[in-house]
Order: C-alpha cells, then sequence, then structure tokens
C-alpha cells in the first residue's frame, strides 16, 4: 500500500501542488485556470471516454458488480441533490455538479493502480466497465442537464451539437463494435489526447484552490464528503453483499467507492461558469480521507 501511494498517487497529485503553488505565487489565476480547462472539456475528457468505452472488454465483465455499484451511484447523486437544492437552497447546476462529486470517484488515477498491485489485469477488466458508465453515461448525462438548465434565449438543440460529450460515446461504441477492424489511427489519437487530460486537469484544480481558503469550507462541502467518504462505500458494500457478488469483483467495487472524488465535475463547473470552490475542496477533502479507507481495504 505505501509503495502505491509513494508510486505512482503522489507523484501524480503533486501536479496539483505545482498548480496550488503557482497560484498562490500569482503567476496563474482563475481567468488562466478557465482558458486552461477548455482543452479538457472539448478533447481531452471526450478523448477519454472514446478510448474508455472503445476498450470495454463486455464479455469479461462482472455485470452484477457493475449494476450495482451504478444503482447506488444514481441513488446518492439523486439524495444529494435534493438535500442540497431543496434543503439547503443551493444554486440547482451547482447542486447536480456537488451530486455528481459525491459518486463520481477518481477510479483510473488514484483507485486503479493499487488495484492492479493486487489484482493486476483483472482488476483493469472489471473496473473498466465502472469507468464506461461513469464516463458515458453518469459524465454526459450532467453535462447534458448543465447544458439544458443554463440556457435561456439559445436553443438547446443548436447548443448541444456544440457539446462534444454528445459524440463521445457514440464514437467510443462504434469503435468498440468494430474491434480489429476499427481504425487505429483514431484510438491512437483517443488514447495520445486523452493521456493528457489528468495532468491538465490537476494543474487547474491546484490553481483554483490557491485563489480561496482552504479551511473554509461550509456545511455542503462535507455533506458531500460525508456522502462520498462513508454512505458510497457503505451502500456498494449491503447491495454487493445482498447480490452474494464474489471475489475479486467484491473487493475492486469496494476499493472503487472508497476512492477520492473525482475532477470531472470540476471540469463542467469550468465550462459553464459555476462555482468551483466548493468542488474543489470535497476532492482535496476526499482525496486526503481516502488515503486511509483504501489503506484499510487493502489491509
Amino acid at each position: 500500500m505505501l509503495q502505491s501511494l509513494a508510486d505512482p498517487v503522489l507523484p501524480i497529485f503533486a501536479v496539483m501542488m505545482v498548480g496550488y503553488i503557482l497560484g498562490r505565487a500569482r503567476v496563474l489565476g482563475p481567468t488562466d485556470a478557465r482558458a486552461i480547462n477548455q482543452f479538457a472539456f472539448y478533447l481531452g475528457v471526450p478523448a477519454i471516454i472514446i478510448w474508455v468505452v472503445a476498450k470495454t472488454p463486455l464479455d469479461a465483465l462482472d455485470w452484477t458488480a457493475v449494476l450495482l455499484f451504478l444503482a447506488s451511484q444514481l441513488t446518492l447523486y439523486a439524495l444529494v441533490f435534493a438535500i442540497l437544492h431543496f434543503g439547503l437552497k443551493r444554486e440547482v447546476r451547482e447542486s447536480l455538479l456537488l451530486g455528481m462529486s459525491a459518486v463520481f470517484v477518481n477510479h483510473v488515477f488514484f483507485v486503479l493502480p493499487i488495484a492492479e498491485r493486487l489484482y493486476g489485469e483483472v482488476a483493469r477488466a472489471h473496473m473498466s466497465g465502472i469507468v464506461m458508465f461513469d464516463a458515458g453515461l453518469l459524465f454526459c448525462g450532467t453535462v447534458l442537464l448543465v447544458e439544458r438548465l443554463g440556457k435561456s434565449g439559445q436553443s438547446s438543440f443548436q447548443s448541444l451539437f456544440k457539446n462534444p460529450f454528445i459524440y463521445a460515446p457514440f464514437i467510443g461504441i462504434a469503435l468498440g463494435l468494430l474491434g480489429d477492424a476499427a481504425p487505429t489511427g483514431i484510438l491512437t489519437f483517443a488514447e495520445f489526447a486523452a493521456r493528457a487530460a489528468p495532468p491538465v486537469l490537476l494543474f487547474t484544480l491546484g490553481i483554483i484552490l490557491a485563489a480561496s481558503p482552504l479551511f473554509q469550507t461550509g456545511l455542503a462541502c462535507w455533506i458531500v464528503v460525508l456522502a462520498k467518504c462513508a454512505l458510497l462505500p457503505l451502500v456498494v458494500f449491503l447491495a454487493l453483499n445482498f447480490a452474494g457478488v464474489g471475489e475479486p469483483g467484491k473487493l475492486i467495487t469496494l476499493l472503487v467507492a472508497a476512492g477520492p472524488a473525482g475532477a470531472m465535475p470540476f471540469v463542467i463547473a469550468g465550462q459553464y461558469g459555476i462555482s468551483t470552490t466548493t468542488i474543489a475542496k470535497v476532492i482535496l477533502i476526499t482525496t486526503i480521507l481516502s488515503v486511509f479507507s483504501i489503506s484499510g481495504l487493502t489491509a
């Protein structure tokens, strides 16, 4: 476990710290972060979706575990959204993204390296199903909701056609169905662009964190942290036990549930001018807490 944290987890998150240091030094600011975020929104993250969906081995998935995890995510997503929007009166689009933050895990860059040390390629094959639904359904669905809620005068359909997340899942599905006949150039392009997205996201996240007081969190932040770090693992654990899911699918799914909040809601917020302060702090706090929860599971 310590080896997994020393390499690759901590070096990866050092990218966020570089962004934070440059932000605190006023070399870069929130305006720069929003400009850099355009790359992630229009190219990097759509490329991740295409790559993951195209490469998911559908015949090797533990569908029971994957679908139970998805059902747990959707349930808590709706619950957190309702509490924040109707209970705390937070703006509807920010509430959506905070609800997404409560269930959208940083599985690829935090959990996967640790799971691979335990189970090897089995971990990648199992987690790819979760990643596929997160990228193709949860992420794209949230983008479309935020897009729809944010439009007043402009035609929603006209705006949606300019949105790369309309096309990315279908391109990935088409490439996956083609299998070995899929054009290798497209897959190389998607993989190359996808690899650039994670450091860009972490770097911009560090810049945003530098622009706001770290220790001023608020009730909304802690509700999301509680849902992500406690409720999601608990609900997934109960669902997997009830369904009798066996190993290694059970532990791998629990590892994903215990992982920190992913940066994708941050990307959406930056693109649509929604407050990123609470989302950024949720990502930071859940990342710190997940070190202990994942340590316990791997032990």
